[in-house]
């Protein structure tokens, strides 16, 4: 218990510290974040800047005379409350955009987290255990290779050879746009359809960094005193392999599963952007390209929070396999 009230302490540490960087960041940025609305309003309404500024304002809950504390402190309160600011760009609440977007990311990151770990941790293991042999050589080669090509370049090849010249997976969108969303098996099908092209560019990288750190692992527990103990004892490699190994080897990667799939809710932009998928990382690009400060400051921080929250669960579950670590 006391692991893990220190644990909690610790998070709203980490947690307060760095939403507040992500506060100073953006409000650094040059410029005023309500003047893209004001010019908008400007248009639509005829009316003079100074009059739509004040509008746009108004709109964004934001008060230009304020101090930074104060600002900060509303920040802070509005996070609390569950309120992540408003869209100039789309003039809806960052909520609305979370709770469209968070669905299909979470719905791709999952499904590539999941079967790039568990296929990683084969291939990896399989690799570590033919050392030397040329399956070995192959696997690390193949894993080196696909691991040193940027995710946006492979989400380029993706979608060139599987939409553009295969024509076998879509150009874009979650699902199309003539087909109505419901719980039939039609639309699921439609969905996963749609979600082959960024499931594939955010799967194959990730297999093949598991299939690396987890062949390390192995060759390192391999080494151990107690591998060649049970060797000595005269038990099966198979059992040595699945009982002593692997369980070793995996232990230091459940905490970076959990992260991974924290740290994957921004690194999608430029995947989603360029599958036109509506996930966040789709939403966080036309943000940054359309300077929508508010926008950007609400998946910021919905990111922040993210990455931060998978990391504490990945600290209890690794201590849940691995006591000694609430030893230390």
């Amino acid at each position: 218990m006391k692991y893990i009230l220190n644990k909690v302490v610790y998070l709203a540490l980490v947690l307060l510290l760095a939403l507040s960087g992500v506060f100073i960041m953006v409000n650094k940025m040059p410029g005023d974040p309500a003047y893209g609305l004001a010019v908008s309003i400007s248009q639509q309404r005829n009316m003079e800047i100074d009059k739509a500024l004040e509008i746009a304002h108004q709109m964004m809950g934001i008060n230009p005379n304020e101090s930074l504390i104060t600002r900060y402190i509303r920040f802070t309160t509005n996070l609390l409350k569950g309120n992540f600011g408003y869209s100039t760009y789309y003039q809806a609440s960052v909520n609305e955009i979370i709770a469209k977007a968070l669905p299909w990311t979470l719905f791709v990151i999952s499904l590539a987290t999941f079967i790039s770990f568990f296929v990683g941790i084969y291939l990896g293991a399989f690799s570590a255990q033919k050392r030397g042999k040329i399956i070995d050589i192959v696997i690390s080669a193949v894993s080196s290779i696909i691991q040193a090509i940027p995710p946006f370049v492979l989400a380029v090849l993706i979608l060139f050879v599987g939409a553009v010249q295969l024509k076998i997976i879509p150009l874009g969108g979650a699902y199309p746009i003539d087909v109505e969303p419901s719980f039939s098996i039609n639309f699921i099908i439609k969905v996963l359809h749609h979600a082959i092209g960024p499931l594939l560019a955010t799967a194959i990288p990730q297999i093949a960094a598991w299939t690396l750190a987890m062949r390390g692992n192995t060759s390192q527990v391999m080494e151990e005193d107690f591998i060649r103990f049970a060797q000595i004892r005269g038990l099966k490699d198979s059992t040595i392999a699945n009982k002593y190994i692997k369980n070793n080897a995996m232990l230091p990667l459940v905490a970076s599963l959990a992260i991974t799939i924290g740290y994957m809710l921004g690194g999608h932009t430029l995947v989603e952007a360029i599958f036109n998928y509506p996930g966040i990382g789709f939403y966080f690009g036309k943000a940054i390209a359309f300077r929508d400060f508010g926008l950007l400051t609400g998946l910021f921080s919905l990111i922040v929070i993210g990455v931060i929250i998978t990391t504490f669960i990945a600290e209890l579950l690794y201590a849940m396999i691995d006591p000694r670590v609430r030893l230390k």
